[in-house]
């Protein structure tokens, strides 16, 4: 006996939380596991963010999309749409659980960017080879 399907599944309550519905092979799991996130946040969340203001995106977020756009060799306004797109990427970001909104605009990636010096990107890159990240994954300053 056939029965007919009542509709498409609902991806959205499908993937609640991330980390139980993704692939831990997945590379961006596998990265995400691999970077040193609290070593990074202490040591350049004082360089990076002010005490004043509104609040800022997390530094594991911010940070990890610079990441995947070197990685993926995508502009900012891409980055953006596939992180926005992609559960694994939302997973290698520090989210828990999947969302189909834009998690910031692609200015605030470019500005989060320029304030990292040179001097910055030495200490991140220092801090990820201690997390077993290959240095052909480490972030650029390019824009």
């Amino acid at each position: 006996m056939y029965k007919q399907p009542d509709g498409q599944l609902d991806i959205f309550t499908l993937i609640h939380p991330l980390e139980d519905m993704l692939d831990p092979e997945n590379r961006w799991v596998v990265r995400a596991k691999a970077t040193p996130w609290e070593m990074l946040e202490q040591n350049l969340a004082p360089q990076l963010y002010s005490t004043r203001g509104a609040p800022a995106k997390p530094l594991r977020m911010m940070l990890g999309a610079m990441m995947i756009g070197d990685f993926l060799g995508t502009s900012d306004a891409e980055t953006v749409r596939q992180i926005q797109e992609n559960p694994y990427l939302q997973y290698f970001i520090g989210l828990q659980e999947f969302t189909h909104q834009p998690l910031f605009a692609p200015l605030s990636l470019t500005l989060f960017r320029r304030r990292i010096t040179p001097a910055i990107q030495r200490q991140i890159r220092q801090i990820l080879r201690s997390g077993e990240i290959p240095p052909s994954e480490m972030p650029t300053t390019s824009e």
